[in-house]
């Protein structure tokens, strides 16, 4: 009797390592509350594989994480400038788009802003896309405040010592917002870009509670943060559970990003990663997702099922004059250390 327990935990065993190989577990690395979790349920029930899913809070964490530990990830969902430095890497395995029938769903003006960081959308397919902004708490910032309309809200001596605002921990983000209201594109590394978004980052920093690119989300819904420097779309979520929560994108102009899918070199399951992108490239599950996220969906096919309310919201899909302003985050290969040489002030 014992033997036979002991054959059948050994079947058992065999059968979920089997399993495993056969593709069953698909790996995801992705940032917080980035997905409708129903589609990650209805994916793993529809393939009958379970996905075990990471997070991260910044592009240079996930980088960090894939460069020197021994995870590995089937599906990453980095931004445009590490979906280039990734390439750069060699870390990215090429997309084989004769695997995804709803390649066809994608917006080509997004694939072709794609380019800036992927030429010819070889690694690369565009997941969401957003604006970087200033999030607020109505009960504490006066409207006359939040009317100025400015980057340099954070500055105002009205913030001077109470410790409520936060900015993202992200150095690209912060220092290329510096740069924007100095009159700077997010990407120049020039002498005199660097020092004139430097004095604007030490007067920031003064009103500066702590660089965060997570807590804020619920922070400013709880009144801990008044003003927050984050994504549209965390912004958005934080806005269907409180009416005392808004945001403004700065008349400066702000960054706009694409966070993309990609699929790093070493994968194990790349049949069921493809599978996964096709399952979110689905016109009604592209829908589901976009509004659960609250962020703008590159994907042409579910954007026409979304309401005309959603679609016709500035917050989620700015007019084209304010996107004029706005600029990509590129990546700038080693110049990317003067970025560094000047956050690590306001960091320390």
């Amino acid at each position: 009797m014992r033997f036979r327990v002991l054959m059948l935990i050994c079947v058992i065993v065999t059968l979920i390592s089997c399993s495993r190989k056969d593709g069953r577990v698909l790996y995801i690395f992705n940032w917080t509350d980035y997905i409708d979790n129903t589609l990650v349920e209805r994916f793993e029930q529809e393939y009958d594989c379970k996905i075990v899913y990471d997070t991260f809070d910044s592009n240079e964490n996930m980088l960090t994480k894939v460069l020197t530990t021994k995870a590995s990830y089937d599906l990453i969902v980095p931004s445009g400038d590490h979906v280039n430095i990734m390439i750069k890497k060699d870390l990215l395995e090429p997309i084989d788009k004769t695997k995804l029938t709803n390649y066809k769903n994608l917006n080509p003006i997004f694939l072709e802003r794609s380019t800036s960081f992927d030429p010819d959308n070889k690694y690369a397919i565009p997941y969401f896309w957003g604006t970087t902004c200033l999030i607020y708490n109505k009960k504490h910032v006066p409207p006359d405040i939040i009317n100025k309309g400015s980057w340099d809200i954070i500055a105002d001596p009205f913030f001077e010592g109470k410790g409520k605002i936060t900015l993202l921990d992200d150095q690209r983000e912060v220092v290329g917002a510096a740069l924007m209201k100095a009159g700077f594109d997010p990407n120049n590394t020039s002498e005199g870009a660097l020092k004139a978004a430097d004095l604007v980052l030490q007067k920031w920093d003064k009103n500066v509670s702590q660089y965060d690119s997570d807590s804020y989300k619920n922070e400013v819904l709880d009144g801990t943060t008044w003003l927050a420097q984050g994504y549209s779309g965390d912004a958005l979520q934080a806005m269907q559970n409180s009416i005392d929560v808004d945001f403004v994108n700065p008349i400066e102009g702000t960054s706009l990003w694409i966070d993309s899918i990609v699929i790093p070199k070493g994968a194990e399951h790349k049949d069921l990663a493809y599978k996964f992108i096709d399952f979110l490239l689905d016109a009604n599950n592209g829908k589901i997702n976009a509004e659960f996220v609250f962020y703008a969906t590159p994907n042409a096919a579910a954007y026409n099922l979304l309401s005309e309310e959603t679609r016709n919201d500035p917050h989620i899909y700015p007019g084209q004059d304010y996107l004029q302003k706005c600029k990509m985050i590129q990546n700038i290969g080693d110049n990317v250390l003067k970025i560094d040489k000047i956050w690590q002030k306001i960091r320390k």
